[in-house]
């Protein structure tokens, strides 16, 4: 998850908007130059671009509406001094007076915003159709051909190809599932409880798992479907776990925070994560593609599950080089709702 500043105007506002953005998303770029900022988005392609014009002079806000022209597909939003009207196309403007958390919060939600829930349930549809079904049939074959025995000379490749395929339809699951949106059923539970039920998910995985995380709860009580999102959870700490040392701890905070209400941190050491997996860690099949996922695990159904509490999950890079993975609920009323089958 990167975050580029533009800011041909140096005002006394630069160094609070860096230092908020820092606090809130993580390390961050801030150019002048209109040809640096494009060279260092072609760099980072999942990038937020930011144009901070509140102090920027007439050619300095032409040099704006350019670099907006020529970085179409990048999500972007204007700081505007009042009056002004900001570049063409953005996706947001902020005029004076602006203030620093709406500008965090809109580029934590750009940063990782979910597909359209359209375009993933057309994209399982598909999938499950055109790969699936090839599948099923190309099981069968394989059982037939194990009961031939005038091939009993390559029987022993057929375990081979049936991993092929079994790793095929792991896929068109996790995006299968990643579309699906059965109901969400609240009832008041405590986050130590939904940090113990992940523990037992985890230890019925097998390998110690639940013995590696290491939690510390400041406890309240939530509305949640606790069974849907101690699942999720766990799906998050299993990934983690995979991604980092073998028998390396990880880390989860739990407990309120001012503005996102009820959360979860889970962070740890991933030195087998490239080094921009914060931004496309939820990108469907992506995780599965860098790592390697057990069967089963769904990065992009876990964080469904908590965007259908009215929640997020979002991950970060930190400057120690661990990799956070920040998970929150809605307070009171706001979270006790249910979905329609």
């Amino acid at each position: 998850m990167t975050v580029i500043v533009f800011a041909p105007g140096h005002g006394p506002g630069d160094l609070a908007l860096s230092s908020a953005l820092e606090a809130g998303i993580g390390p961050i770029e801030v150019l002048g130059d209109r040809v640096a900022t494009l060279a260092s988005l072609a760099g980072h392609p999942r990038a937020a671009l930011v144009l901070d014009l509140r102090e920027a002079n007439a050619q300095q806000r032409e040099e704006a509406a350019r670099l907006r022209h020529q970085s179409v597909g990048t999500h972007a939003l204007a700081l505007l001094p009042e009056g002004y009207a900001g570049p063409p196309h953005c996706d947001a403007l902020l005029t004076h007076p602006v203030f620093l958390d709406d500008v965090v919060r809109w580029c934590a939600r750009t940063t990782v915003a979910p597909v359209a829930s359209g375009l993933l349930e057309d994209l399982a549809a598909g999938l499950c159709h055109e790969i699936g079904n090839p599948l099923t049939s190309l099981f069968l074959q394989l059982e037939l051909l194990r009961s031939d025995e005038d091939i009993a000379s390559v029987r022993a490749h057929l375990s081979q190809i049936e991993d092929s395929a079994r790793r095929i339809q792991a896929v068109v699951r996790d995006v299968a599932q990643a579309a699906e949106r059965p109901p969400v059923r609240c009832s008041p539970t405590s986050l130590a409880t939904l940090v113990e039920r992940t523990r037992a998910v985890l230890s019925q995985r097998g390998d110690g798992l639940e013995q590696r995380l290491v939690a510390q709860i400041e406890d309240m009580h939530v509305p949640m479907d606790v069974d849907l999102l101690s699942d999720s959870l766990a799906d998050l700490a299993e990934y983690l776990l995979h991604a980092g040392e073998p028998d390396q701890p990880l880390q989860l905070d739990a407990g309120p925070r001012d503005g996102f209400g009820p959360t979860l941190r889970l962070s740890a050491h991933v030195p087998r994560l490239p080094a921009d997996a914060a931004a496309r860690l939820f990108t469907p099949l992506w995780a599965r593609q860098a790592l390697g996922l057990p069967e089963g695990i769904s990065l992009t159904s876990a964080r469904n599950s908590f965007l259908r509490h009215r929640g997020d999950v979002r991950a970060r890079s930190l400057s120690d080089g661990r990799l956070q993975l920040e998970a929150w609920l809605p307070e009171g009323d706001q979270a006790t709702f249910s979905f329609p089958t």
